[in-house]
């Protein structure tokens, strides 16, 4: 896919495009070949499957142009040890309100207005400087607050091809379903990545974006982070009781962390270390509630994640789409947290999973919970086998990317 050719504008286009080196005597594009978008949301799913995706281009394509643009603080952490690189836009801050994410001030202290203003002339510009041939925009057509709007034109004069990228199942979202965000797809976008699995899912979710959308999608399978990441993970000798992953979370969340502190006192250290990733910003008052804990560590969101995920016994996670990829993919037993959300979509998407994992994951509500059997279902987890199949298409990232790079011839 080149530039538009047939015109003054297009020639001039395609001429900016390209970097002369005298001493090389020879020609260098300076268009990018794939850009991933994604917003930061409440959680880490978005950014952890774009960056999965984004790794798999730089596995499979490794002379291709590949950046990942976002506002997730933690995206570092996210690729590790990978060769992708990516551009920080400023971050919103999101809190759950009775059950529902709401925006505010984000680190850079602009209001969430000025602030979607400026995220909106950045990415714009983004657009501008690097002339994407493809770019890959995760569960929102329009972007967080519409700041893909102006990207969308600029990619118009720049023959620019527009991707989007849909989980397994959406949930009740204004973002995806609402009129504007349909219409805006209708006018800009060609292509539907579907991360889900039949197998599991049924037809049902995947038919409606099919109906809805006008596009029949492609369906990849899960978007697995960790099975990107796995020929990056050293080998790790020691072996632990279990990962614990709370990246985020409400009021009630960080109440129910005394129940697993609590719990694994009761469990002690008969198993082995026990890790904690956590917010950064709960980090300290986290570490503060595990002091007396020896075989506890808490830690931040970070690379060592998935290294200490695979060389756990078991694992404590919430619903949401990456962490039940993460289980998935490490195939080890796991306690997995359902939250009172309004949004019923990690609730569905669990129902549906269960008649293929309820031999090795125990489901638990935050709110419905006490210690008593929080304890018990780790203990059991503790002692289950690990799975010794893999029971769903878990080659969501390699197959996304096969599928973003048909026709693309990238240039040196």
């Amino acid at each position: 896919m080149g530039a538009a050719g047939g015109s003054k504008e297009g020639h001039r286009v395609f001429m900016e495009s390209r970097y002369y080196s005298k001493k090389l005597n020879r020609h260098f594009s300076k268009r990018l070949d794939f850009l991933i978008y994604a917003h930061d949301g409440r959680g880490l799913g978005h950014a952890s499957r774009s960056i999965a995706i984004g790794l798999a281009l730089r596995r499979l394509y490794p002379h291709c142009k590949t950046l990942f643009v976002s506002g997730c603080k933690q995206a570092a952490a996210l690729i590790g040890n990978g060769t992708l690189d990516w551009i920080k836009l400023p971050s919103y801050a999101t809190t759950i309100v009775k059950g529902r994410a709401e925006g505010g001030y984000g680190h850079s202290n602009f209001y969430k207005s000025v602030l979607g203003q400026l995220r909106t002339d950045m990415l714009a510009s983004i657009m501008e400087i690097f002339q994407p041939r493809i770019v890959l925009v995760d569960h929102a057509p329009t972007g967080k607050r519409n700041e893909l709007f102006r990207a969308l034109e600029v990619g118009r004069d720049v023959d620019t091809r527009w991707v989007l990228g849909l989980r397994g199942i959406i949930g009740d979202d204004k973002d995806v379903w609402s009129d504007a965000a349909i219409q805006c797809f209708k006018n800009y976008y060609d292509l539907i990545l579907w991360y889900g699995d039949t197998q599991a899912m049924g037809s049902e979710y995947r038919d409606i974006i099919a109906q809805r959308f006008g596009v029949k999608p492609v369906e990849t399978g899960y978007v697995s982070r960790l099975m990107e990441s796995k020929h990056l993970i050293a080998s790790d000798k020691d072996t632990l009781a279990g990962t614990i992953s709370i990246p985020w979370g409400t009021e009630a969340t960080w109440k129910f962390v005394k129940k697993i502190y609590d719990a694994i006192k009761g469990i002690g250290e008969r198993h082995g270390p026990w890790r904690l990733f956590v917010d950064q910003e709960k980090k300290e008052k986290i570490q503060a509630l595990f002091r007396n804990l020896s075989f506890c560590t808490v830690d931040e969101v970070s690379e060592r994640y998935i290294p200490s995920l695979v060389n756990s016994k078991m694992a404590i996670v919430y619903a949401g789409y990456n962490s039940i990829s993460d289980i998935l993919a490490s195939r080890i037993p796991a306690v997995v947290l359902l939250r009172d959300l309004k949004d019923r979509e990690q609730q569905t998407h669990v129902d549906r999973l269960l008649p293929f994992i309820k031999d090795y994951v125990t489901v638990l509500t935050e709110s419905n919970t006490d210690t008593q059997s929080l304890q018990q279902a780790l203990e059991s987890q503790l002692h289950a086998p690990p799975w010794h199949n893999e029971i769903l298409n878990l080659k969501g990232a390699e197959l996304s990317a096969l599928t973003l790079a048909e026709g693309i011839a990238c240039e040196e």
